[in-house]
This record gives structure tokens, sequence and C-alpha cells, in this order.
């Protein structure tokens, strides 16, 4: 998972608007939009201070260490759309979820 993927997370995790981050950073939301599509990077000074206002490690942030979900790609775009969902939705996803999970340990899948 690339740098801005992981920046991604820590603010869906945060529940953090980009804009909103934009705005703490004091840059601009194309600049940030810029490192979280990974057609950027930011210098380590701003890399610091991205970590120290979402209060996360710099490990997490690089990637250098697990405490972050550690995410195939996949998952992540799974978790991406999941959290894009309204309340009936995750419900929907969730019992959905639970009947595969039953059938499988049914024997059925």
């Amino acid at each position: 998972m690339k740098f801005g993927d992981r920046l991604r997370l820590i603010l869906d995790e945060k529940e953090i608007k980009q804009k909103e981050f934009a705005q703490m950073l004091n840059i601009a939301p194309t600049t940030l939009n810029g490192y979280i599509n990974n057609n950027r990077e930011p210098n380590i000074e701003l890399i610091v201070q991205i970590a120290n206002k979402l209060n996360v490690s710099l490990d997490v942030l690089l990637g250098n260490s697990n405490e972050c979900s550690a995410l195939s790609e996949q998952e992540f775009q799974l978790l991406t759309k999941y959290r894009k969902l309204n309340e009936s939705g995750r419900n929907f996803v969730y019992e959905f979820i639970c009947t595969v999970d039953k059938m499988k340990s049914d024997k059925k899948l």
C-alpha cells in the first residue's frame, strides 16, 4: 500500500474530510488530493506534521508498522465502498456476510 492509500485509510478511519485536513495542514485541498492519489509526495517536514495531526506514528504513516490495518488492495477498496454506504446499506452488507459465513461453516460453500 502506498503513502496516499495509507493516508486515505487513516483519514477515513478518523472520519476526517480531505478539505478539513488540508485546512489543518495549511495546504491547498488539491495538494492533499495529489498526496492521497499518489500523484505527489510530501516533504519530510509535512509528513511529520501529518503524522502529528493524525496522532499516528511515522512508521504507521510510512507503512513500516503493522499497527495500521495491513489491508490488501481489494480489502481497501471494499472498506472504502462500505464506508460510503448509509446505515441501511451497511446492515445489508453485514447480514450478507453473516449469511455467507454461516453457509461456509455449514459446508455449503
